[in-house]
C-alpha cells in the first residue's frame, strides 16, 4: 500500500508546472514557518505563541534529527527525485513535523475555524509534497505529523499558558511510544543499541511508565470505581492500549506478543502513577470526584 501511494505522487501526478508549483510552496514553507513566529514574538500581545512557535520549530528539528540516527532509514529508491533533501535519512519527516507543530498552536491558541483549516490545509501540503518530491515514504509523513502536533501541543502548555501547564508534555511523551511502535512495526527498531541484556524490557518499563506518569497529572490523579475495585484511570487507559498493542503483535510476521513486556508495561505504569500521585499531593490539586463507572 505504501508504495502504490508513494508511485500514485510522485509518478502519476508528475508534471513539469507541478514540480515547479511544489519547489515554490516548499521554499515558502521554510520561510513561512519561522517568520511567523517571529512576527508573532515581536508583537507585545502575541509573543507568547510567537516563542511557542520559534520553540516547536527547534524541538521538532531537534527530535527528528534524533529519530533519523536511531531510525537510520533511507530515502525512498527508483522514485522521480525532484529535489535532494538536506538529509539522507527519511524517518520521521521533520518539515511535516515543524509544519504540523506550528498548526495545532495556532489551532490551540487562536479557536477560530478559519485559522485553524489554513493551517491544517498548509501543513497537509507541505507534507504531501514530501512525497511528491520523491524525498519521503508515506509512514515518514505519519510518523512526522504525529511528532508535530504532540510537540505544538507540549509548546502550547509550556509556553503560552500562563502559569506554564507542564502536563501538556504527555503529548510529546505519548508522540515517543507512538513512533517507537512504528518504528517496531517497520522493523527499522536500532537494536545494534538492545544488545544488554533485558533492554526491550527496561525501555517498555520506562516507556509506558512515563505515558502514565503525564496522563495521571493531566487527569489530576482521577481514580475509576468498577464494582468493588478503584482503578486510576491513567493505568487502565494506558493498560488497555496495552494490551490492544500485544494483541496486534501477534498478526504481525515482525513482532511476537510477550506476556513480559506487558508486565514491564505494567510495572512501569504503577511505579510512575505513584510517582506522578506524589507530585499531585505535593502541588496540593482540586481532586475531582470519584467516578463510579459501575453505574453507568
Amino acid at each position: 500500500m505504501e508504495t502504490i501511494i508513494l508511485a500514485f505522487f510522485n509518478q502519476s501526478l508528475g508534471y513539469p508546472l507541478l514540480d515547479q508549483m511544489v519547489l515554490l510552496l516548499t521554499a515558502a514553507g521554510l520561510v513561512l514557518l519561522p517568520g511567523l513566529g517571529l512576527v508573532l514574538f515581536k508583537s507585545q500581545k502575541q509573543s507568547r505563541v510567537g516563542w511557542a512557535i520559534l520553540m516547536a520549530l527547534v524541538a521538532s528539528l531537534v527530535l527528528t534529527l534524533s529519530f533519523q540516527l536511531l531510525a537510520r532509514r533511507a530515502r525512498p529508491e527508483d522514485v522521480r527525485v525532484v529535489q535532494g533533501g538536506f538529509s539522507l535519512l527519511a524517518f520521521p519527516s521533520g518539515y511535516t513535523a515543524m509544519a504540523l507543530s506550528t498548526a495545532l498552536i495556532i489551532i490551540l491558541a487562536y479557536r477560530r475555524w478559519l485559522w485553524s483549516l489554513a493551517a491544517v490545509a498548509v501543513a497537509i501540503l507541505l507534507g504531501v509534497s514530501r512525497i511528491y518530491l520523491g524525498l519521503h515514504y508515506p509512514t515518514d509523513i505519519l510518523g512526522g505529523a504525529v511528532l508535530g502536533c504532540a510537540v505544538g501541543a507540549g509548546s502550547y502548555g509550556v509556553f503560552v499558558k500562563s502559569p506554564p501547564q507542564w502536563r501538556w508534555l504527555l503529548w510529546p511523551q505519548v508522540a515517543v511510544v507512538i513512533l517507537g511502535t512504528q518504528m517496531a512495526y517497520l522493523n527499522i527498531l536500532p537494536f545494534y543499541l538492545l544488545q544488554w541484556p533485558y533492554a526491550d524490557k527496561v525501555l517498555h518499563f520506562l516507556l509506558f511508565g512515563a505515558v502514565v506518569f503525564w496522563l495521571n497529572l493531566w487527569l489530576n490523579g482521577r481514580i475509576v470505581r468498577v464494582w468493588w475495585w478503584s482503578i486510576p484511570l491513567a493505568i487502565l487507559l494506558a493498560l488497555s492500549v496495552a494490551s490492544l498493542e500485544e494483541v496486534a503483535q501477534g498478526f504481525s510476521s515482525l513482532r511476537t506478543a510477550d506476556i513480559t513486556d506487558f508486565a514491564s508495561d505494567l510495572a512501569g505504569m504503577t511505579f510512575f502513577w505513584w510517582l506522578s500521585t506524589r507530585l499531585l499531593d505535593f502541588v496540593g490539586p482540586s481532586r475531582p470526584p470519584l467516578y463510579d463507572a459501575s453505574s453507568k
